[in-house]
């Protein structure tokens, strides 16, 4: 049985290496995607996990393939495709750290995954299974994550959403916001950025926009803030966990290393079912220091970092701030 199974992107990142300048521009490659940053972040903090997706017959497919193995991440579930080469990704850094995509996906392998090559048998002995807005954005591996949806949840085996939108890998926004939303029901963990939950709510309030998440189906809605920390709402109670302070030299995959945590800490409190609201505070301050953690280093799952590192730095951390008190609600921590 696996802790955490996950269907989408498994691709390689090109990101600006130290010494890049606009003049010239050198690139480091970096594996990447959604799916494989929080496996690989589950996997390095002790998680048993299963990759299910597609990568090309290349040598990224292979680094990709390497790379997670060596981190302890399932590849039974990896479909290695002959015709279609492995999704590539060209990251833009900004300031602070933060990041935009170029891809090179019309072609890549991760949107041909076929209904036929879903492992069900092993996908149905996770304890947990995710996946994310990226598998819904193109045919062949929508149907297949609607094939994978549908029978976990005949399972009653909890679903955890990352809905990670790229603006430029849809048609138009309102295909994106349907589709999304058909999704919702099935989840029964919601995780995305402020700006996500208010495109899929309609709303540009955050208490409002948890709430209408909610009404969807999704009993544990959690959002992140960037620089300023995490949201939950959980059965009608919510709290807003404040970040931890670091130096961002690449964001790249600081998203999924904080998923990757959040889920570790739900795994190690008896799963989905058994953690009530009052429990997220916690969980979250772990998940803060996840993805802060990974901020501080460059690329995707290189940056995810160790349990004992987390553990480390929030005991460090907590000598010299004040973290203690961290259950603050959101509205009043941002007036």
């Amino acid at each position: 049985m696996y802790d955490l199974c996950a269907i989408g992107d498994a691709l390689v990142d090109f990101i600006p290496a130290p010494q890049y300048t606009p003049d010239k521009p050198v690139y480091q490659c970096e594996v990447g995607g959604t799916v494989a940053n929080a496996l690989t972040a589950g996997s390095k903090l002790g998680l048993s996990t299963l990759f299910v997706g597609k990568i090309g017959d290349d040598c990224m497919g292979q680094l990709i393939r390497n790379k997670m193995i060596s981190h302890g991440v399932s590849m039974e579930g990896c479909v290695v495709d002959p015709i279609h080469f492995t999704t590539q990704t060209f990251v833009s850094l900004g300031e602070n750290g933060e990041r935009s995509f170029s891809f090179a996906r019309r072609f890549g392998a991760d949107i041909w995954l076929e209904e036929s090559d879903l492992p069900m048998e092993r996908i149905l002995q996770s304890s947990m299974v995710g996946f994310s807005g990226m598998c819904m954005t193109d045919e062949p591996i929508r149907s297949a994550t609607w094939k994978l949806l549908r029978a976990v949840r005949a399972k009653e085996i909890p679903i955890v959403l990352d809905v990670n939108y790229r603006y430029n890998l849809w048609k138009n926004e309102e295909e994106a916001i349907s589709a999304m939303r058909e999704t919702l029901s099935y989840a029964a963990l919601y995780k995305s950025s402020e700006e996500e939950a208010y495109l899929l709510a309609g709303v540009e309030d955050l208490q409002e926009a948890a709430e209408k998440i909610a009404d969807y189906g999704c009993r544990i809605v959690i959002i992140t803030l960037g620089g300023q920390g995490s949201y939950y709402y959980v059965n009608g109670e919510s709290g807003h966990i404040p970040s931890y302070k670091v130096e961002a030299i690449d964001t790249t995959g600081a998203g999924d290393s904080f998923f990757a945590g959040l889920l570790y800490q739900i795994k190690q409190r008896g799963g989905i079912e058994n953690i009530s609201a009052g429990d997220y505070p916690e969980i979250l301050k772990f998940a803060n220091a996840a993805g802060a953690l990974a901020a501080t280093k460059r690329g995707g799952v290189n940056g995810a970092p160790f349990l004992n590192e987390i553990e480390e730095f929030i005991k460090q951390y907590s000598q010299t701030h004040s973290v203690n008190n961290f259950k603050v609600q959101y509205k009043e921590e941002m007036k």
